[in-house]
C-alpha cells in the first residue's frame, strides 16, 4: 500500500473526533507495510489537519482541541492601564493633581487598598510624587514655575511669517496652547517655520537664528504639512531644551536618533489605527456590522490606517477607495478641483452594496456626499460617520470622530515642564485617544 492508500483507508475507518489511532507499529504489523510508510501517511494527515499527534501519546483523529486559559489581569495592572487611558484621553489633566484616592476608587470600581498600592508603585517608578498626605501629582517638575518663563510654539508659515494658511485644526491647537501656557504662567512666543528657506520667522518676517533660542524653557512643534521634517529637526537638535512634537506623519518616519532622546516627545493625533478602531467600536455598540469605507485619499498612510482600524474592530468592510490623492490639499492646484473631486466620489460610491453605514475618510468627504444627495446626483446614503469633527460637521449634523486637540496642548506643555515623566510606557509613541461626537 502506498502513502495515499493508507490515508484513504484511515479516513474511511469511521474514527470520531478525539479517537486514538492505532500506533504506527500496529498498523505496519497488520498491513505488512513498513513503519516508514505508515509514519509518512500519519504525517500527511497531520499536515492536512485530519489528525494531530501528542508527543509520547500517539495520534488522534480530528483537530487538536484548544484549552483556553483565562489569564486574569492583576488589579494593580488594571488600575495602571485605566490611569494610562484617562491620561491619554485628557480625563486626568496634566495641569493639576490627579483625583483623590476616594474619587479614583469610585471611578474605577476598586478598593482603597488596591488604588493605594497602584499609586505607590507609580511613585516608586518616579512617575508620581506626593507631599505629606496630600494629592498625588506627576513628579520631577521644574522649579520656580511661578516665575514668568517663555516657551516656543513653532508652526508652518508663509514668507511673511504669517499663519493665514493654517487649517482649522492647527488654529484650534494654537488657541489651546495659548490657554494652557496662560494657566501655567508661562510666556508664549510663536515662531513660523518657512520650509522653503528652512528659516524661523517672527511676526515681522525677520529671521530668528536657532542659536538665539538656547535659553528657552522648551518648544512645541507642529509638523503638519512640513514635508522635510529632517531639516527642521536638524536645527532643533542644536538646542538643549525639551521639545514636544505634534507628529502629523506616518509613525515609522520618526527620526530614530530623536526618539531615543528623553527631551523629545512625539504625540500622535490623526495617524495610526486608533481612530478607525474607535469608530469601529462606536458602530458595533449600535448594532452595525457591515460598513463601506469611502476614501478618495487612499495613497496616504492615515487613510490606510483608519481602514485597518475599522477591520480590527471586527467590522465587515467594503472598500470604496481611490489611491490617486493623499489629502484635500492635492486638489488645491487642480483645474476645476471640486468638479473633479465630486466625479471621484460618485465613481467610488456607485457600486457600494447594501451596508449598515458609510465611514468616510474625513468631514469634507461626508459633507460633499450630503451635497451630492441634496442635488439629486446621489441616492440618500445610509448613516454616515466621519473623522475630524470640524465646524462643517456641526453645520451639516455629521457625526464625526474628534481628536483631542486640548489634551495634545496640555500634554505637550506638561512634557516641557516634566520631560520624561509620563504614564506612557518606555519608548511608547504618545498616541492620544478621542471619541465620536454625535449630532
Amino acid at each position: 500500500m502506498t502513502v495515499d492508500d493508507f490515508c484513504k483507508w484511515i479516513e474511511s475507518s469511521g474514527f470520531k473526533d478525539g479517537d486514538r489511532l492505532p500506533s504506527v507499529r500496529e498498523v505496519a504489523a497488520s498491513s505488512g507495510a513498513s513503519t516508514f510508510t505508515v509514519f509518512r501517511a500519519y504525517r500527511k494527515l497531520v499536515s492536512l489537519g485530519k489528525i494531530y499527534g501528542e508527543k509520547g501519546n500517539g495520534y488522534f483523529w480530528g483537530p487538536r482541541s484548544c484549552i483556553k486559559v483565562e489569564v486574569r489581569e492583576r488589579e494593580t495592572d488594571r488600575l495602571e492601564r485605566l490611569l494610562l487611558e484617562d491620561w491619554k484621553s485628557g480625563k486626568i489633566v496634566a495641569d493639576s493633581p490627579i483625583p483623590s484616592i476616594k474619587d479614583l476608587c469610585l471611578a474605577y470600581g476598586t478598593t482603597q487598598g488596591s488604588m493605594s498600592r497602584t499609586l505607590v508603585l507609580l511613585r516608586e517608578k518616579g512617575i508620581l510624587e506626593r507631599k505629606g498626605l496630600g494629592h498625588y501629582y506627576f513628579g520631577n517638575r521644574k522649579s520656580a514655575l511661578t516665575e514668568s518663563k517663555e516657551i516656543l510654539l513653532i508652526m508652518r508659515c508663509n514668507p511673511c511669517g504669517n499663519f493665514n494658511g493654517l487649517s482649522e485644526r492647527e488654529l484650534q491647537f494654537m488657541h489651546s496652547v495659548y490657554a494652557v501656557a496662560h494657566r501655567r504662567n508661562l510666556k508664549l512666543k510663536v515662531l513660523g517655520y518657512f520650509e522653503r528657506e528652512c528659516a524661523f520667522l517672527d511676526s515681522s518676517g525677520a529671521r530668528i537664528e536657532v542659536e538665539s533660542l538656547r535659553d528657552r524653557f522648551g518648544a512645541i512643534v507642529s509638523t503638519m504639512l512640513v514635508f522635510n521634517v529632517n531639516t527642521l529637526f536638524a536645527k532643533l537638535s542644536r538646542t538643549q531644551f525639551p521639545v514636544a512634537v505634534w507628529w502629523e506623519h506616518p509613525l515609522s518616519a520618526i527620526p530614530r536618533a530623536l526618539k531615543r532622546e528623553k527631551r523629545f516627545a512625539f504625540f500622535n493625533l490623526a495617524f495610526g489605527e486608533f481612530p478607525g478602531r474607535s469608530v469601529g467600536r462606536f458602530l458595533k455598540e449600535r448594532g452595525v456590522s457591515n460598513v463601506a469605507y469611502v476614501s478618495p485619499y487612499h495613497s496616504s498612510s492615515w487613510s490606510i490606517d483608519r481602514l485597518r482600524g475599522l477591520k480590527k474592530a471586527g467590522l465587515q468592510v467594503y472598500e470604496a477607495t481611490d489611491a490617486t490623492h493623499a489629502s484635500p490639499f492635492d486638489f488645491v492646484h487642480e483645474p476645476k478641483a471640486r468638479s473633479h473631486f465630486r466625479r471621484i466620489l460618485l465613481s467610488l460610491v456607485r457600486d457600494i452594496p447594501l451596508v449598515d453605514a458609510w465611514v468616510v475618510a474625513n468631514d469634507n468627504v461626508g459633507v460633499e456626499l450630503q451635497s451630492l444627495f441634496m442635488s439629486k446626483k446621489l441616492k440618500r446614503p445610509p448613516y454616515i460617520v466621519s473623522f475630524d469633527n470640524s465646524m462643517e460637521s456641526y453645520r451639516n449634523r455629521l457625526d464625526s470622530f474628534e481628536f483631542c486637540i486640548e489634551t495634545l496642548a496640555e500634554q505637550s506643555v506638561f512634557h516641557l515642564i516634566s520631560p520624561g515623566i509620563t504614564l506612557y510606557k518606555k519608548d511608547d509613541f504618545r498616541e492620544l485617544s478621542g471619541h465620536v461626537v454625535e449630532k
